[in-house]
């Protein structure tokens, strides 16, 4: 028989106010859990409910009822507190069985690998009962990071100036360093960071320039994509076996029409300078519009001209978008079609609901099996991951994002 495992483990961080905090506490059992891994929230992020009747154990091994008389939860009163916003949290979450009279645990920790469910910091606790923790993952920290006063040079890349916005951080914490994997390599024109945290800077990087970021452990990955394909696992899931529900719709190549407003500003040195020796820069802009439609491969596009609009679209689906590091028309138009053709296939989009296990996570890849209508088949890229799990059992919802050729 398989009894379903949520193990939690808190590190406690100690405060000005709680300076003697330095406890890790750990239980396996949770009402109610819930969390994510994508990069279509800026934050990964989640909650667990801890039912009443529990106890934890801390690194002494010695066992703690949650709702003793004498237990600070959250930092309600003067004692130090068993949880605290800052805490640092790790998930896992699995199932146990007993195999020839020994206990077998099946689940996410890897210790060689150092795979968690989640990893993140509490940023929340409820006063009420019974408990809630809320958490965030490391981009919890990057919001209390300020961001430093600078205008980046036209010439510096993406990941020297994530690295600059981290360096200080860094520096002021050896235990717990934050690394850079800029998986695009590209310059974004003269930018400026400052009154606002290191967080708002993702935020418009994202916004602007369309570079996703994300945490995997303590890197930190931003570009405008953030799949590492040696990293994928492949996953099989079957209609009718371990696909328990589905939101899936199956499209058809020859009834899509996608379209791409593609753009980007273009700084280019004068050879002239300003009064206080910083050199002229002039700024111009180029767009076009990009259209794959009802099956053909041949991409339509249209250039925009000074004082010209882009006919409106009647049908289908269309964004805009910016592209940096292109520096002219054909650079662009070429960015734009790679950027259409994964959304442009016959095949499913969607989300569907498995168990807990085989476990999935962003990036990874699953291969979509239908007995009953094999032409149906397909690999997907997952671009991301809800789970949910506690007493009613282990449950992955699981977002596909485009069909892998």
């Amino acid at each position: 028989m398989y009894r379903v495992v949520t193990q939690v483990k808190i590190v406690q961080i100690p405060t000005a106010d709680f300076p003697q905090r330095n406890k890790t506490i750990s239980f396996d059992f949770v009402h109610e859990m819930e969390c994510s891994d994508t990069w279509r929230d800026l934050t990964n992020d989640g909650k667990i409910i801890i039912p009443k009747n529990l106890y934890v154990r801390d690194a002494g091994n010695k066992l703690i009822s949650l709702f003793g008389t004498n237990v600070n939860i959250g930092g309600f009163s003067n004692s130090n507190p068993l949880f605290l916003r800052g805490d640092a949290i790790t998930l896992d979450w699995g199932y146990k069985f007993f195999d020839k009279g020994k206990e077998i645990f099946v689940g996410t920790e890897n210790k060689s690998k150092g795979t968690h469910l989640f990893q993140g910091f509490i940023s929340k606790v409820t006063s009420k009962k019974p408990i809630e923790l809320h958490f965030e993952d490391n981009t919890w920290k990057l919001k209390q990071i300020p961001a430093l006063t600078r205008t980046f040079k036209p010439t510096e890349t993406l990941e020297n100036i994530l690295k600059t916005l981290l360096s200080d951080y860094n520096k002021a914490n050896p235990s717990y360093q934050f690394t850079v994997n800029a998986l695009t390599s590209t310059t974004l024109g003269e930018f400026r960071t400052g009154s606002e945290s290191v967080g708002e800077v993702m935020g418009r990087l994202r916004k602007n320039y369309g570079f996703e970021s994300t945490f995997r452990d303590n890197e930190l990955r931003c570009g405008s994509t953030i799949y590492i394909e040696s990293e994928a696992n492949k996953h099989v899931f079957t209609f009718q076996h371990d696909i328990i529900s589905d939101d899936l719709d199956y499209q058809r190549k020859e009834d899509l029409v996608l379209s791409v407003v593609a753009s980007n500003k273009i700084e280019e040195l004068t050879g002239k300078t300003t009064k206080d020796g910083h050199e002229k820069t002039k700024c111009s802009r180029i767009e076009v519009l990009v259209t794959l439609a009802n099956g053909s491969d041949k991409p339509i596009v249209k250039v925009k001209n000074k004082g010209e609009d882009f006919p409106q679209n009647e049908g289908g689906t269309r964004i805009t978008r910016n592209f940096p590091g292109a520096n002219n028309i054909m650079v662009l138009t070429d960015l734009a079609i790679g950027y259409l053709r994964p959304y442009y296939y016959s095949g499913f989009k969607g989300k569907f609901t498995t168990f807990g296990l085989q476990f999935v996570k962003m990036g990874d890849n699953v291969q979509l099996i239908d007995p009953k209508l094999p032409e149906r088949n397909g690999l997907y890229k997952v671009k991301g991951v809800e789970y949910n799990g506690g007493v009613d059992g282990l449950r992955q919802s699981i977002e596909l994002h485009y069909k892998i050729s």
